[in-house]
């Protein structure tokens, strides 16, 4: 596990509450995210607050996105590993410790170059979708 040093960070209210109370459309379809998308959801939730797996794992479900929880806790350890996130125990009062994850300033500079990726994909889908709704619609068919 890294050993990176907890990054206090002040919250961002407006934005923080947008991410927590997104409600996923009743009837819309969960989905399992590629690797680099569920490590850019982890990274802008970690980068809103500091929280910890069921938190995350509730706030993944909420956004329609479904890791598997074993899938979820690797690319968390994972982006430990390589310094984009800190981690450790904490008490609770009801139950167990817990571990409160938070993202560091090599994940938040990663967090970044994700979202350009993501923008890129997107904007390639969009042309995509484009392109086949005037072949849908053409005469020709």
């Amino acid at each position: 596990m890294g050993q990176t040093a907890l990054q206090p960070r002040e919250p961002q209210p407006a934005a923080a509450q947008a991410l927590r109370e997104v409600a996923r459309p009743p009837g819309s379809a969960t989905f399992q995210p590629s690797r680099e998308l569920l490590r850019a959801w982890l990274l802008l939730l970690l980068d809103e607050q500091a929280t910890h797996g069921y938190e995350l794992r509730r706030l993944l479900d909420a956004h329609g996105v479904r890791p598997e929880t074993g899938a979820m806790y690797r690319t968390l350890r994972k982006l430990e590993d390589e310094g984009r996130a800190a981690s450790r125990w904490q008490d609770s009062d009801a139950g167990p410790r817990r571990r409160l994850y938070e993202i560091t300033p090599k994940g938040r500079h990663d967090l970044q170059d994700l979202v350009g990726a993501i923008k890129a994909t997107r904007d390639v889908h969009s042309a995509f979708l484009q392109v086949h709704e005037a072949h849908e619609t053409s005469p020709a068919r």
